[in-house]
């Protein structure tokens, strides 16, 4: 499971993925809920591929699996977490995917 609990140390501030129509269940329309400082660079990225349809597209295929989902979500709070998951064969295709649309 993820350390710590709603904000603290969970870049994705604890609420269900999906709520609310959004994949990350952030609030007040940041898509990470919150966030401490040196993440302005990392939140406006994510606010940026938030609004790119291509993106979106990719993050709606992922929720229909939560392993997938789970995954997209720790390489959005950690990029470098993306190395580990490239050769899964669930995961992999998704991120390069997310990775294309975001360019």
């Amino acid at each position: 499971g993820a350390p710590g609990g709603a904000a603290g140390g969970n870049p994705f501030g604890g609420a269900a993925a999906g709520g609310g129509g959004n994949p990350f269940g952030g609030m007040g329309g940041n898509p990470f809920g919150g966030g401490g400082g040196g993440m302005d660079d990392a939140m406006k990225a994510a606010q940026q591929a938030m609004s790119n349809p291509k993106v979106m597209a990719v993050i709606q295929k992922a929720q229909k699996n939560p392993k997938v989902m789970a995954a997209v979500q720790e390489c959005m709070g950690n990029p470098m977490a993306m190395t580990k998951y490239m050769s899964d064969p669930e995961v992999g295709p998704i991120l390069k995917e997310l990775q294309d649309a975001m360019m």
